[in-house]
């Protein structure tokens, strides 16, 4: 079995801004200790073409005027997402048992799905769109007649759809704009870095001739970004 020398991290399971910074430090120590030295340098030169593309493509994500919006529109839908569920948990305390039976019906069923508002944007697009597919059938829908909160079900639906309509319209944009795209870009310089941890680790089991300062220093970095990981599933976590 082959021993590993550097630390292992998921890279698809960081965001876009976290990849582009994990990449910039990353680059910084191939840099600081030389490809050509380590032995690298043809697949160091892959990697830093695919790194450029993919601040490139990051770069036009944060200029896009769609983005603000799409902003602005996740603010919107989660403001009429908690409007909707503090409405139904205040009405879990109606003194009719009848609505407060609805009420905890609702609110249990919200609750299966964790805080939406808290999810990553296409993870609560989703969430969203499966909670009113829930919600309407049978004894869910007859309480929110009952608690008559149909109106917050429909504008939730509403600025959920004009989010999607927003998302799509950025693709297409994105597209027009360049034919790089950051989900592409991500897959070659993942790729190149593997190749890159690959071809270090074989040329140590080789002739152990590997910079032990650039090994400690490069999974500094990478323990840096696990931790970010963690931090982040924590959180998460603690508000679902």
């Amino acid at each position: 079995m082959k021993k590993e020398l550097i630390t292992r991290i998921y890279l698809r399971q960081l965001k876009n801004e976290t990849h582009v910074q994990f990449n910039e430090n990353v680059n910084s120590v191939f840099v600081k200790y030389n490809p050509q030295a380590l032995g690298i340098k043809a697949l160091y030169d892959l990697y830093k073409l695919a790194f450029d593309n993919e601040i490139e493509a990051l770069d036009i994500i944060r200029k896009s005027e769609i983005t603000a919006k799409i902003t602005d529109q996740d603010h919107r839908r989660d403001t009429v997402y908690r409007g909707f569920v503090d409405t139904v948990k205040g009405a879990m305390n109606h003194f009719d048992t009848a609505h407060s039976e609805a009420a905890n019906l609702l609110y249990n069923i919200i609750q299966h799905y964790g805080n939406i508002a808290k999810k990553t944007l296409d993870d609560e697009t989703a969430a969203i769109n499966d909670l009113v597919r829930e919600l309407n059938q049978p004894a869910p829908a007859q309480a929110i007649t009952l608690l008559n909160v149909q109106m917050w079900l429909d504008k939730l639906v509403e600025e959920n759809d004009q989010f999607t309509a927003l998302m799509t319209e950025r693709y297409v944009e994105t597209a027009e704009q360049t034919p790089l795209r950051m989900s592409q870009t991500r897959t070659e310089i993942d790729k190149y870095y593997h190749a890159i941890i690959s071809q270090i680790e074989n040329q140590w089991l080789a002739s152990s001739a590997v910079n032990g300062a650039f090994v400690r220093e490069l999974n500094a970095v990478i323990e840096r970004f696990k931790n970010i990981l963690a931090q982040e599933k924590g959180e998460q976590k603690s508000k679902s």
